[in-house]
């Protein structure tokens, strides 16, 4: 018993060693070695060992009962607008910010319809197997219940936000996180993923689906959105487009956490955590 006690306690240390240290690893030797071909590609995937991670800390805690539960929960009941909404709320802030800038930056394209087939594209396809199922298992399978057992929601979300901003620097360090602005915009986005995805975790009952699809939403929508509205006006790259962007997510968050966040948000008890886990302490 007192061997299963150490395990339980040390169940966030595994998730961190895994989670971060084997992603870290990889993605460093890639930008450090400059890595090229198949081998590139090895150490690009080492990111799903988040999921792994989570999969792993879970048993850490609560033994085969928890890993049971961990993957019941993607089985929880959630009704058909959750799931429209995970697929579709994405590429819908992405499109009004693009018709609404390109408007006032001479004007919108022809509108392309066909351009939502992308998103059962073979570039989306492979999309499922990077962040979406690489992730979820440890970010809100594992990691968000855990976090919800010692902070108020909004606390939690932040945390883990910020984290997941952070654990992307080694495959980021040379874009992304090369310039101040660009990171900033970058954990902003992340901050505000994960305040939605912890109003779907709430309201679908902490089903891990809903943060798999809209995961992959997320990063699959920005290719639908830029076929489906054309800006001829606007450059490939564009900051103000960029900031544009990020506004419009912002006020859908705003809007996402004024209407649920009663219910989500704001609350201290009754979290859907796994009972082999309600009891535990990020603090240990």
């Amino acid at each position: 018993m007192a061997n299963d006690s150490v395990w339980r306690r040390r169940s966030i240390q595994v998730f961190f060693a895994i989670g971060f240290g084997l992603p870290w690893i990889g993605w460093t030797t890639n930008q450090l070695f400059d890595t090229q071909g198949a081998l590139r590609t090895i150490l690009f995937y080492t990111g799903d060992f988040m999921s792994i991670a989570g999969i792993v800390a879970t048993w850490a805690a609560g033994g085969g009962s928890a890993v049971r539960a961990l993957f019941r929960r993607c089985l929880a009941p959630a009704g058909l607008g959750w799931w429209i909404a995970a697929f579709l709320l994405p590429l819908a802030w992405m499109v009004f910010a693009r018709v609404t800038y390109g408007i006032s930056h001479g004007g919108v394209g022809t509108p392309s319809l066909g351009a939502f087939s992308l998103f059962f594209s073979i570039p989306a396809f492979r999309a499922w197997t990077t962040g979406p199922l690489g992730e979820e298992f440890g970010w809100r399978g594992y990691f968000l219940p855990r976090l919800l057992t010692a902070y108020r929601p909004v606390v939690a979300t932040l945390i883990l936000g910020f984290l997941w901003s952070i654990w992307h620097y080694p495959l980021y360090a040379r874009s992304i996180f090369s310039t101040l602005p660009r990171a900033s915009t970058f954990t902003i986005s992340v901050l505000c993923f994960s305040v939605l995805m912890t109003i779907f975790w709430f309201r679908t009952r902490g089903n891990i689906l809903i943060a798999i699809l809209f995961h992959w939403a997320v990063n699959v929508s920005p290719s639908v959105a830029t076929g489906m509205i054309p800006l001829p006006g606007v450059p490939q790259q564009d900051r103000g487009l960029e900031l544009w962007t990020l506004l419009m997510l912002i006020v859908t968050t705003g809007l996402a956490a004024a209407i649920f966040g009663r219910w989500t948000l704001g609350k201290r008890d009754d979290f859907l955590v796994e009972r082999d886990l309600a009891s535990e302490r990020v603090d240990n």
